[in-house]
């Protein structure tokens, strides 16, 4: 799958999604590759997974997303590539442009985070939205979090820096398991 393919999938995903207002005591995702605890008031997670035939392999994306009465939102996409992924920084930089290119906006900042996995932190707009972001790149899987909210105090929120803080992954690789806070 291109890289703005991925890009497409999750933002198509979420407008498909614009409706779904489900409720949660505990909104996080629950499985064995990553953790992310999401603020109060955030609905349950929805979940999609597409498989896409590459000359490679199959690649197979899970989107997971959840959303917030206050119009704010949570995305979460694991990208499992046919073989490990050879040069992290250009996933990373040609799935950014994509992004921004795919949504519109503009890229107000970006930052490698610290740590084993190569990894990347981002805050971009458009004329609709404010996102922050987190690409991770651990192996075969690429990692994006990416929230979106509909102004620059909701994106800059205590609670959202949490929610970051949170994103853990937690597979049996000990490399892969070590990915500190932003």
């Amino acid at each position: 799958m291109s890289k703005q393919r991925m890009a497409a999938v999750a933002i198509a995903f979420l407008m498909m999604t614009a409706g779904v207002t489900a409720h949660a005591e505990d909104a996080r995702i629950p499985n064995d590759v990553f953790n992310l605890t999401v603020p109060e008031g955030y609905g349950a997670f929805t979940k999609q997974v597409q498989t896409t035939k590459s000359p490679e392999g199959d690649i197979e994306t899970t989107n997971w997303i959840s959303k917030a009465p206050t119009g704010e939102a949570v995305i979460v996409t694991m990208s499992r590539m046919p073989g490990k992924i050879l040069d992290p920084q250009k996933l990373i930089a040609s799935t950014r442009d994509s992004l921004l290119e795919s949504l519109g906006a503009t890229l107000e900042s970006e930052a490698p985070r610290a740590g084993e996995l190569p990894s990347s932190r981002l805050l971009f707009r458009s004329d609709a939205a404010w996102f922050r972001g987190r690409f991770t790149v651990a192996e075969d899987r690429f990692y994006q979090l990416l929230y979106v909210g509909r102004s620059a105090d909701q994106r800059s929120a205590p609670h959202v820096g949490a929610m970051f803080d949170s994103f853990h992954l937690v597979d049996a690789t000990p490399a892969m398991a070590a990915t500190p806070p932003s």
